[in-house]
């Protein structure tokens, strides 16, 4: 995570995950689907493919849903309305990061803004990105759900597919949330070194 967090952001975070958890009912080990959250808040969620039936252009629709591109998600604002649009073709943990990622957007109430600048360069706020992606994982994988993971299977294996998401998001935040270091520190040989996130 390249853009530093200010000051109690990351608390804040787990807080907001663990509530928003408690009104869907769910602790803070359990599943979190991406897509019911978003029903909670009241924020339709459509595939990029379904646009089609809406009048995208089948071209535009290629391109964004073409390997090299890249395309994960995004939020449509129209007011105080939003609308989230992702990439079917990606895999179920991706799908639920991404899912993720734009709900922390909305949650945070970061501003909206366009994509892209006037010369179709990408623009791109570090810090709301960073925010974004700290709150998805909390959300996803809340600190107290990776510890009791933690002590429930004396290791890792198994946890992404417990909390439906990539290994690498899930080791990413053993290690960034603290559970590592919470659970002991013999556990860094169990988890091993890998911090990436996906």
């Amino acid at each position: 995570m390249a853009s530093r967090l200010r000051h109690g952001f990351k608390a804040e975070a787990e807080r907001i995950a663990l509530e928003l958890r408690a009104e869907l009912g769910l602790g803070p080990a359990d599943r979190l689907d991406p897509r019911r959250l978003a029903e909670h808040l009241g924020i339709p969620v459509v595939a990029l493919r379904d646009l089609s039936g809406d009048g995208a252009a089948e071209g535009s629709l290629a391109r964004l849903l073409a390997p090299e591109v890249g395309f994960s998600a995004l939020t449509v604002c129209a007011g105080p309305r939003r609308l989230i649009v992702y990439n079917q073709r990606h895999a179920p943990g991706r799908r639920a990061a991404s899912l993720a990622h734009e709900l922390a957007h909305v949650i945070l109430d970061h501003p909206a803004g366009p994509v892209i600048d006037q010369g179709r360069a990408r623009l791109w706020d570090e810090t709301l990105e960073s925010e974004a992606d700290w709150q998805a994982g909390a959300l996803l994988v809340p600190r107290e759900g990776a510890v009791a993971w933690l002590r429930r299977e004396r290791g890792p294996a198994g946890g992404e597919r417990h909390f439906g998401v990539s290994r690498a998001l899930f080791l990413w935040r053993l290690h960034q949330s603290g559970a590592v270091r919470q659970f002991g520190h013999g556990s860094r040989r169990l988890i091993g070194l890998s911090r990436a996130r996906g």
